[in-house]
């Protein structure tokens, strides 16, 4: 295949010679004919187009062993071989001039010419300047699948990355991640309106001081149904029954709260005694008994063997599950009222306590004492403090939340004794629930509004509401932790 031009009278014309082999045997496709294109530029300004179609005779020569061959075409001294036979590669150092050509914009006339001298037929077109300019579009459109290459980048993102979502921790799991769905789109988080599934719980007992419901690592949901106490399987729904009133005098359960493996959950009654239930054999394998007889017990918290347990009279006891002589240490008067509310930090180092008499009280595990004083007591709330929980990540970072009087979630700094961030929560806090893997603060509320929200951590702006549908005050929040 020859192509050549003449860009301008005073320039020379350029032409290229290039040929084709495939193992040595010339394509039987080009065997038979071979195409002869002229490109070129007249005096005129029109570009002219010749295209010409010359058969050729088959040449076959005999090998040695019989088979026949196509005659060999080579080009100067420059040969392209492919030992695969089926590729071809063209010698493309001539289409700079080819795309001068093409781009040049004459003004002239369509014409068409066709002669019949011997095996050659001859056509010739001329183009004018918005044939060249269709051709040119037409060409951007089914290769780049643009029309304009003045608007276009070819070596650039056409979308940027997907940016995390907002309050994860980790970024980096999601950069190079492409775009979902429409990337010019507002983008929205859904909260659930509905809950997943809805359990029959009768003679749930209506009072925001008591802890009724826990979850354990194995899955399993423990529910205080007055003096029984009810477990349902999530994975197999089954439900086990364990009948608290087994002690004499036993007229409700106040709190539970399982062990960490699971196999055991720990029942407080209103008699101020706390039963240890094996879940596996359904057998009550232990009684943990108080002096404060008929004190019922509303705050319990459980860290590996340790239970430290408060009670109605403000007295705070801590309890050793392995030993007979059980109870480690009373602090009598550690809250001035009721202690609603117990929970440990995730290294175990310190507890938090929240009573009716509106403080939080930070305890030191390693200092304790039956004469110990709280690390830090913090009195901002103006109503009873129920709902506790520690920040993940920070292990000297807590918050609490007030009832009715206060409607208030607190931040504190218990390594300064400070307060970091108060929010007006507008509805009593009956729980909160610090996440894992954002950096949110979800709280559970009673009267007046009876939903759960969301908040951004630190800013603590509201995210949003969920399980609005709820007709009676939220009493306890709990979490999987499978």
């Amino acid at each position: 295949m020859e192509v050549s031009g003449k860009p301008t009278a005073s320039r020379t014309s350029k032409s290229l010679s290039s040929s084709f082999r495939k193992g040595g045997i010339l394509d039987s496709s080009l065997s038979n004919s071979f195409q002869n294109l002229n490109v070129s530029s007249q005096g005129s300004g029109n570009i002219s187009l010749n295209l010409s179609s010359v058969k050729t005779p088959k040449q076959r020569s005999k090998t040695p062993n019989g088979k026949t061959q196509a005659k060999l075409i080579r080009s100067g001294s420059r040969q392209c071989k492919t030992p695969g036979g089926d590729r071809f590669i063209a010698d493309r150092s001539n289409f700079e001039m080819s795309n001068y050509l093409l781009h040049q914009n004459p003004s002239g006339e369509i014409s068409s010419n066709s002669s019949d001298n011997g095996n050659e037929n001859t056509t010739t077109i001329e183009m004018k300047p918005r044939d060249a300019s269709l051709y040119r579009r037409t060409l951007n459109e089914a290769v780049l699948g643009v029309s304009d290459l003045s608007s276009l980048r070819i070596l650039s993102f056409t979308q940027k990355p997907q940016c995390a979502p907002e309050g994860y921790q980790n970024a980096h799991k999601v950069v190079y991640q492409g775009a979902v769905g429409n990337p010019t789109g507002t983008k929205y988080r859904v909260l659930p309106k509905s809950p997943e599934r809805v359990l029959d719980a009768p003679d749930v007992v209506d009072d925001y001081y008591l802890n009724l419901l826990d979850w354990s690592n194995t899955n399993v949901v423990a529910i205080a149904l007055r003096d029984q106490v009810y477990l349902w399987k999530a994975h197999t729904a089954e439900i086990t029954h364990l009948p608290c009133d087994v002690q004499e005098g036993v007229s409700m359960v106040t709190t539970i709260g399982w062990v960490r493996d699971g196999s055991h959950i720990l029942c407080a009654t209103d008699l101020g005694t706390i039963q240890v239930w094996d879940v596996a054999r359904v057998k009550l394998v232990r009684t943990l008994r108080t002096p404060d007889i008929n004190s019922r017990i509303a705050g319990m918290g459980i860290c590996a063997h340790q239970v430290v347990q408060g009670n109605r009279r403000g007295t705070l006891r801590q309890h050793d599950l392995r030993v007979a002589e059980h109870i480690v240490h009373t602090l009598e008067g550690a809250h001035s009222q009721e202690i609603c509310g117990i929970k440990w930090s995730p290294d175990g180092r310190f507890y938090a306590t929240g009573g009716n008499d509106n403080a939080v009280n930070i305890w030191d595990v390693m200092n304790m004492s039956d004469t110990a004083k709280p690390v830090c007591s913090f009195t901002q709330h103006l109503a009873a403090v129920k709902a506790l929980c520690w920040s993940p990540t920070h292990s000297s970072v807590l918050a609490s939340g007030g009832g009715t009087n206060d409607r208030t979630i607190k931040i504190w700094n218990v390594s300064s004794g400070s307060i970091l961030k108060s929010t007006d929560a507008e509805s009593q806090v009956s729980g909160l629930i610090w996440s894992e893997s954002y950096r949110e603060i979800i709280s559970s509320h009673g009267y007046s509004r009876n939903h759960l929200a969301v908040w951004k951590y630190p800013e603590m702006s509201k995210v949003g509401l969920c399980f609005t549908s709820h007709d009676f005050f939220l009493l306890i929040i709990i979490v999987s932790v499978v």
